[in-house]
């Protein structure tokens, strides 16, 4: 009976997180090990804080921040192959990366993976796209995966060059149960131009504030 009513809950876990998927324009069911990683998650208890291990790597082209991002959340898993493999992976050209399921592609190749689906976020985003921001957000780094956001500023972190920026970047880690979010920014450190002397490698934003960024974009997770 006890394993029954398990069973049970674990396949309730399953179907919640499938209709709200859809809520966030999640179009990619999951992979069957993510499936059961989620319905395991939403019965735990999340830690406070969690970082992964990672190496930052600055875009070597004002244009790679598709490539750069990826590269620094594939090291949290794996050796990246280089920014120019990536970059032509997924078609990097002199406009960027075109949209954030390139980026899930190459991050479920060379991470040998089905982990990764892409999920788009209204602008401004609901708040059922909030909350499942910050599941995903939980999920994926107590899982050991990290995250890549397409992003355009509108809001900006401190910091940041003036007007109209479409952007990626990577998710490293959360503190405060899910509440804040460690940015890997490929941009930082002035290898976004002139304007980005005062973006460091790695910064902590609101997941509010990262779902805003976010907003009439994507994410890969």
């Amino acid at each position: 009976m006890t394993r029954r009513l398990i069973t049970m809950v674990l396949v309730s876990a399953v179907a919640l997180l499938m209709g709200s998927a859809g809520l966030a324009s999640a179009t990619e069911a999951p992979a069957p090990e993510k499936a059961a990683a989620i319905a395991a998650h939403d019965l735990g208890v999340q830690a406070q804080s969690r970082v992964l291990n990672h190496t930052w790597q600055r875009q070597q082209t004002g244009y790679w921040c598709g490539p750069g991002s990826t590269w620094i959340a594939l090291s949290t898993r794996v050796s990246p192959p280089s920014q120019q493999t990536l970059a032509n992976y997924m078609g990097t050209h002199t406009g960027g990366t075109d949209h954030i399921g390139l980026v899930r592609n190459a991050l479920n190749r060379f991470a040998n993976t089905n982990w990764f689906v892409a999920k788009n976020m209204y602008d401004p985003p609901t708040q059922a796209q909030r909350d499942l921001l910050k599941r995903d957000v939980l999920l994926n780094l107590d899982s050991g995966y990290p995250m890549v956001a397409n992003v355009v500023s509108g809001w900006r972190p401190p910091g940041y060059p003036g007007g109209t920026i479409y952007h990626y970047v990577a998710i490293l880690g959360y503190g405060d149960y899910g509440n804040t979010v460690l940015i890997g920014d490929p941009a930082g450190e002035g290898a976004g131009g002139g304007g980005w002397s005062n973006v460091p490698r790695t910064y902590w934003i609101s997941t509010h504030n990262l779902g805003t960024w976010i907003g009439g974009k994507g994410y890969a997770a």
